[in-house]
């Protein structure tokens, strides 16, 4: 998929799709200097939630994701999918932060993917007829020590794409924290990647009901209102919804609505990390 450093500590790969009634998110970690390979997956039905977690297969050939297919199994989840990633990978990147290593992880996604094949789950069989998704890719010397993060395919107007992230990471390692944003949006055929710095970014509001606003000089703000409900614990301090809701709007007007297909995610502050809440660097984050 891409290229990684040989000494990154953390590697992480990860696919989002829903389809229908079902929706899933499987990731791969591996903890280079831990010698830990884990493989997470989170599955919604309209009756059913679940969060899995195997430490034992991550390396093994049931289970895998290339950029062209996924494959693999664990307890009453299995999948076979195709991918197709659109030939559209973004590298959310302010110079110099990626080339001096200044973040804690380097990201590259694929937010317009497509899957075709089949999930079962709890006995039943569900098919994945070109359904968009994300496919996402991240390594570096560790997880960022919070973050927002919200991604949306299946909205009430076609070919409406969104995934966003606002984070803090630490900056070269050290304790001092770093506020850092994308978002991307296509919204029928133009396609805006907003990053921070420089746009400012607020974030309110808790997993339950929160609002992401990127603003931008000399236009309207854009805006992503998400409703979240069946929360699931991926462990690490990461809550996530598969079925939320989530608006975009451009300053007044509402582009589009996502109900019950929106992936959203939280990784709440540690404890150091609420010490400095009230800290110039967290408030330039918004959160």
């Amino acid at each position: 998929m891409r290229i990684l450093r040989a000494d990154s500590a953390l590697k992480y790969w990860f696919f989002k799709v829903n389809a229908g009634p079902i929706a899933l998110l499987v990731d791969w970690i591996v903890y280079s200097q831990r010698h830990e390979q884990w493989m997470r997956i989170s599955i919604h039905t309209p009756t059913r939630r679940t969060v899995l977690v195997d430490r034992t297969s991550a390396a093994g050939t049931r289970s895998f994701l290339t950029s062209r297919h996924t494959a693999g199994s664990h307890g009453e989840v299995q999948w076979n999918l195709a991918i197709e990633d659109g030939d559209r990978w973004l590298v959310p990147d302010i110079f110099p932060a990626r080339a001096t290593h200044m973040p804690d992880l380097i990201l590259a996604t694929a937010p317009r993917s497509v899957f075709r094949g089949w999930i079962t789950y709890d006995g039943q069989r569900f098919g994945v007829e070109a359904a968009p998704g994300v496919l996402s890719h991240y390594w570096g010397r560790q997880l960022a020590p919070s973050w927002w993060w919200a991604a949306a395919h299946q909205f009430d107007r076609p070919d409406v794409v969104v995934e966003c992230s606002v984070m803090r990471s630490h900056l070269w390692g050290s304790p001092m924290r770093l506020p850092l944003g994308y978002l991307y949006l296509r919204d029928g055929t133009r396609e805006l990647l907003l990053m921070s710095p420089p746009n400012r970014i607020r974030v309110n509001g808790t997993p339950a009901a929160f609002t992401i606003e990127f603003r931008r000089w000399l236009r309207p703000s854009i805006i992503l209102r998400a409703v979240g409900s069946d929360y699931g614990d991926l462990g690490d301090r990461i809550v996530n919804t598969l079925v939320g809701n989530l608006e975009v709007w451009e300053g007044r007007r509402l582009l589009a609505h996502a109900a019950g297909t929106a992936a959203l995610e939280r990784r709440a502050p540690d404890a150091h990390d609420s010490l400095l809440s009230r800290s110039t660097i967290d408030k330039a984050a918004g959160h």
